[in-house]
């Protein structure tokens, strides 16, 4: 099936050749060399206001946060913020990030299924806005910190309503069987908040799910809103509790087929937020606040990765190879989830001549492949491959597997090139080894 880059924001033809962010992508490949993250400012800004304009439309009192883990450089941070989002940090180095842009910090939540207590007690330091905490032991360490500090530190809880979406097992994060979370089924999250309420130091906002990555159908998010308002009615029977925040995480799909329905921003805030305020109304039940979390719904269609072609190799009656010059340093997610990518040769995205179907395989000693199989018109050694849709996830989870140092990642506003993240140098891979010198020694070697 063709790949149509029409069907991809902030993809174009110019001249017969492949354009993002304005910019023309082979002319970016020979200038700043390959793998290459480019990554387009406007379209990012664009979709953090669609996001913003759409659950505000559709809900009013609303916190859009951009989930960090999916694109954690210092650039897409201080977009984001910029662009008036609060922040989503899983991490102390996260949270580095967000101090680092000057981010507004009461709209900052950290998350994570295990904080230790000296971080805790840095994000109440921080002044994050909310730390959602996943278990008891994670209570009572907020407390003891807040404590310390003479604080009263805003907490939520990290629940797990028990929806299975049909999507890659290892992103359902919303079901009972989940590291993630304190389970509604059994009364678990109910005792937890009973217990949390009764600390001097930790004041109770709300309640936070997420039940996964890349959903496609409203249905999962319905049902999921359906389950936290029962809960919060229960909440209110038993404790006398109203919720000020109800955070309902990410999960809102990106195009990563040409031939993929699309559920727009507005369609899909329309049918989360309509349900939702039709059961606080039957419960009648005080509206919260409204948090959601989306990450690649902003980062995914807003970068490409971008590829040298290398060997070109045909296994007759079997299979056709194309060899890149990345892989699975650059982007571990077809191996972890099995994720699905769309690619064109950027020189020639239209051309139909000589059309095959091959295999996209990188340079790594593993089996590392990034496309199971793509039609391209035969490729030559030397060209460029556009890899769609690939801002959220590659650079934050890319590493040096086989000591590749990781790409740049070049930020293009108005077809503009600028460096926000440089690329790693072999001094860059051996910065942080401090073998003993007898070993040094041993082999000749001063360092």
């Amino acid at each position: 099936m063709r790949v149509k880059p029409e069907k991809y924001p902030f993809a174009g033809i110019k001249s017969g050749r492949l354009t993002f962010g304005g910019a023309d992508v082979a002319a970016m490949a020979k200038k700043f060399g390959t793998p290459l993250y480019l990554f387009d400012e406007d379209g990012f800004r664009s979709r953090c206001k669609s996001f913003k304009t759409a659950f505000e439309g559709a809900y009013g009192d609303v916190l859009a946060l951009f989930a960090s883990k999916s694109l954690t450089t210092l650039a897409a941070l201080a977009i984001a913020s910029d662009e008036g989002l609060g922040l989503d940090v899983a991490s102390m180095g996260e949270l580095a990030g967000a101090e680092r842009v000057g981010a507004d910090m009461s709209k900052v939540v950290l998350h994570g299924s295990f904080k230790k207590e000296e971080e805790l007690e840095r994000a109440i330091k921080a002044g994050v806005g909310r730390i959602v905490l996943d278990s008891a032991l994670e209570a009572d360490a907020a407390d003891r910190a807040a404590r310390r500090l003479g604080a009263k530190a805003k907490v939520m809880l990290r629940v797990t309503p028990g929806i299975e979406a049909h999507v890659h097992e290892m992103v359902q994060v919303g079901k009972l069987d989940s590291k993630f979370g304190v389970p509604l089924e059994g009364g678990a999250a109910k005792t937890l908040i009973g217990h949390i309420i009764k600390k001097r130091n930790l004041d109770f906002t709300g309640i936070h799910y997420h039940i996964g990555s890349q959903i496609l159908e409203t249905e999962p998010f319905r049902a999921a809103v359906a389950r936290a308002a029962e809960f919060m009615s229960e909440l209110k029977r038993e404790y006398g509790l109203t919720l000020r925040d109800l955070n309902i995480g990410g999960g809102y799909p990106v195009r990563y087929d040409s031939a993929q329905a699309m559920v727009s921003e507005a369609k899909f805030a329309a049918a989360v937020c309509g349900a939702l305020k039709k059961e606080l109304r039957e419960r009648k039940l005080d509206a919260p606040r409204l948090m959601l979390e989306p990450g690649r719904g902003i980062a995914g269609p807003s970068g490409m990765t971008v590829y040298t072609i290398g060997p070109v190799k045909s296994i007759p009656g079997v299979r056709n190879y194309i060899n890149v010059d990345g892989g699975l340093s650059d982007n571990p997610r077809p191996a972890l989830y099995g994720s699905v990518y769309e690619a064109v040769v950027a020189e020639r995205p239209l051309d139909r001549k000589g059309v095959k179907k091959y295999r996209v395989s990188g340079r790594h000693c593993e089996t590392d492949t990034l496309i199971s199989e793509i039609e391209l018109p035969d490729p030559k050694p030397g060209e460029t491959l556009a890899v769609f849709s690939t801002g959220a996830y590659n650079h934050s989870m890319s590493g040096n597997y086989n000591k590749f140092p990781r790409p740049a990642t070049v930020l293009l506003r108005g077809g503009k090139p600028e460096v926000a993240v440089r690329r790693e140098t072999e001094e860059d891979l051996y910065a942080c080894d401090t073998p003993p010198a007898r070993l040094m020694k041993k082999c000749g070697k001063k360092k």
